[in-house]
């Protein structure tokens, strides 16, 4: 036993103090059994597409009869020489003239449409590249597009006094929307909020559902068919159901298509809509559906990407169809 240590004084600052080595890291154990790789599952035979050889052999017969049915039709009133004939083959003969016209006429609604979409592609690939001949050829594709309409005269004279002096592309395009573009989107919103107004209103007195279903389904349809004619397609049945189509696409690609109540009561009021019928919420909740479909159209529609103009805002809109300032 060693003697006691007399009390002496010391700064703390001078105190070392010893501490333990860290403890040697711990190596992991390999897996005894490692987990396996998935593999691609094999490729499963198909059997003998015996439902498409029976829909296309109905289809076959359909046609041949229909072709003998003409054919034999047409032997008759040749083979009666009275005004009874003829005026069957002249009937004929106008329903296939109106039948061409009504193929050209959907023909030229679809590559409208399609113009519509390559004129935007080609936008954003000129601001994006910053292409000014791509720039260019958007602004003549653009004055081809309106051109004879009155309501745009102002414009296309505006853009031709001012598009030799620009010489950035992306300046071209903005001066491009803000010329011919821009002008029409207050009418866009117009016919949005229009639309809306009327399902909100129809949906919430109308006593049955499938009149409710019926008049959405018909006043949408009129509604893309009324913006995509604003922005230059005019498009026809086919042309239309195509931009439907691409403009469910378009919601569901944003994101867009969750419209739910708390949508409604964070535009309307949480006390608001607590106080509302049922009619009348089912009423808000069309119309609020019938605003993103129309947005998505315009969106769709529209010639040019929004380089200065702003997007419209869906609670925006909504309030404002549902009369909330």
């Amino acid at each position: 036993m060693s003697s006691p240590r007399k009390p002496a004084s010391f700064r703390v600052d001078e105190v070392e103090i010893d501490a333990p080595p860290p403890p040697p890291p711990v190596l992991e154990e390999p897996l005894a059994n490692p987990p396996a790789t998935v593999r691609n599952l094999p490729k499963m035979k198909r059997g003998f597409a015996w439902g498409s050889i029976l829909i296309g052999a109905i289809g076959g017969l359909v046609s041949i009869w229909a072709a003998i049915w003409f054919d034999a039709m047409v032997r008759d009133l040749l083979a009666r020489d009275d005004w009874i004939g003829w005026a069957a083959i002249g009937m004929a003969v106008v329903a296939l003239l109106a039948l061409a016209m009504i193929v050209l006429k959907e023909a030229i609604g679809l590559l409208r449409l399609g113009r519509l979409g390559k004129i935007r592609h080609e936008a954003e690939s000129a601001i994006r590249q910053q292409d000014k001949p791509l720039a260019q050829d958007v602004t003549h594709r653009l004055r081809s597009l309106y051109h004879g309409r009155q309501d745009m005269a102002w414009g296309l004279s505006r853009l031709a006094e001012s598009e030799r002096d620009i010489m950035d592309a992306d300046e071209l395009l903005k001066l491009d929307e803000r010329t011919l573009v821009a002008p029409l989107d207050p009418l866009a919103r117009g016919i949005v909020a229009a639309s809306a107004k009327r399902v909100s209103v129809v949906t919430a007195v109308s006593p049955a559902a499938l009149i409710d279903m019926m008049f959405v389904a018909a006043e949408n349809l009129r509604m893309l068919r009324k913006l995509a004619t604003l922005y230059g397609a005019r498009p026809g049945t086919l042309a239309l159901l195509k931009l439907a189509r691409m403009v469910v696409g378009h919601i569901v690609l944003t994101g867009g298509i969750a419209l739910g109540d708390d949508v409604i009561q964070q535009v309307v009021g949480h006390g608001l809509t607590a106080r509302l019928s049922t009619r009348l919420s089912e009423g808000m909740f069309n119309g609020a559906l019938t605003t993103r479909i129309g947005i998505a159209a315009i969106d769709v529609c529209r010639p040019l990407p929004y380089i200065e103009a702003k997007r419209p805002r869906f609670r925006a809109m909504v309030a404002e169809v549902a009369g909330i300032r």
